[in-house]
């Protein structure tokens, strides 16, 4: 079967999705399926390497197209550069004439909805992998994008997309009652969260001046420092034992627009480290050799998005913080599995407490922290292979 990835991002490119991306192309063509991937030149975090066009990832096929180098302070830059790609999508799409086509969530709404309209035109399937739920992510969060025409417009969009879908794979139940409520009837949505990033790293070392001393209780947040992680909230939740544990370090690994508001605060504290955005292959040691995982997201975030990195917290044989409301799948499958605490208040007394209850649970045996992966793509593909295939809400 011919089968077309897509996403803005895929390797030598560091984001998240990204590398899921990769595992997800390399796991189907050992199935014995045809892959190609379209994406742009890497440039994630405003890193821009130049490789070829078109080339291939072991059995995978690349097809990359250029965009304008982005700053953080062009806006129009970026909007532009996400008209560029969703139209040479929309394009591709339409000449690959693949069996399956995919599209993620980035650039948000626009990508997918122009890779499920050409997949329409040429009558290939289309699987919607859902990392967020647009426009309602800046409904919650106060962006400009959430209110009045622009999320009408958005939303509209989006839920073309939608009824365009063979199969919507999202992260969670939160999230699956989300787009259920859009009033749609029924949809083929399939929850599965995203799988532990996995990466060979045998070779690659971190950097000595992060590791962690002896004697210390490492508290870590790593990942997209954003606007939507209440993370002033978490370190300060997680200050509040500071001077009751002094062994108690709290580490920021990675960057985002709270990086300045954060550094404002505890840069220079004995007991808070910043650590800048690392490869996941570095990044993979530093977090495995911490003690606990940092999870925080703003008030009813967790119903438009769920944050992957539990799953590699969980692998690397972390416990979990998590600053999230008690009814989120998250908080029960925390509570469920016996692996993380949430606040019964989301207050800083609330925290420091959770954290506390945590810092006396014993950790996970370390020969359960790698965890086998949970391979769902190539069923998911074989599922879709007939027309008739009927896929589960």
């Amino acid at each position: 079967m011919k089968i077309l990835l897509t996403h803005r991002y895929f390797s030598p490119d560091t984001s998240p999705y990204g590398v899921i991306l990769s595992e997800i192309a390399e796991e189907l063509a050992q199935a014995g399926h045809s892959v190609e991937v379209f994406t742009s030149q890497p440039s994630y975090g405003s890193n821009r390497i130049i490789v070829a066009d078109n080339g291939k990832t072991g059995k995978v096929k690349v097809h990359r197209i250029r965009l304008f180098p982005e700053t953080k302070r062009i806006s129009l830059l970026r909007l532009l550069n996400a008209g560029i790609y969703c139209a040479a999508l929309f394009m591709h799409t339409l000449r690959s004439r693949a069996d399956i086509v995919t599209a993620a969530t980035f650039p948000p709404v626009l990508a997918a909805w122009s890779a499920s309209l050409a997949a329409r035109i040429c009558g290939s399937r289309f699987i919607y992998h859902i990392q967020d739920i647009h426009p309602e992510v800046s409904t919650y969060t106060g962006g400009r994008l959430g209110n009045g025409l622009p999320a009408r417009i958005l939303r509209a969009l989006d839920n073309q997309t939608l009824r365009r879908s063979d199969a919507i794979v999202t992260l969670s139940d939160d999230m699956a009652q989300t787009l259920r409520t859009r009033g749609l009837g029924p949809l083929p949505v399939i929850v599965k969260n995203n799988p532990p990033l996995q990466t060979d790293s045998g070779s690659v070392s971190a950097p000595r001046d992060l590791e962690k001393a002896d004697g210390k209780i490492r508290v870590i947040f790593a990942g997209n420092l954003g606007r939507f992680q209440n993370l002033p909230l978490m370190a300060e939740g997680v200050a509040h034992c500071f001077e009751k544990h002094p062994e108690l370090e709290l580490m920021f690994l990675g960057n985002g627009v709270a990086l300045p508001d954060l550094k404002a605060r505890w840069e220079g504290h004995p007991q808070v480290r910043f650590a800048p955005f690392l490869p996941y292959a570095q990044a993979r040691r530093i977090i495995g050799n911490a003690d606990i995982g940092l999870v925080s997201l703003k008030s009813n975030i967790y119903r438009v998005a769920y944050p992957s990195k539990v799953s590699t917290y969980l692998n690397l044989g972390l416990k979990i913080l998590a600053l999230v409301e008690p009814e989120s799948q998250l908080a029960r499958k925390l509570r469920d599995s016996g692996k993380g605490e949430v606040p019964h208040v989301p207050t800083v007394a609330g925290i420091g407490a959770a954290l506390e209850a945590l810092m006396l649970r014993k950790p996970e045996p370390v020969e359960h922290r790698d965890a086998g992966r949970r391979r769902i793509w190539p069923g998911l593909i074989s599922g879709l292979a007939t027309p008739e295939a009927a896929m589960p809400e």
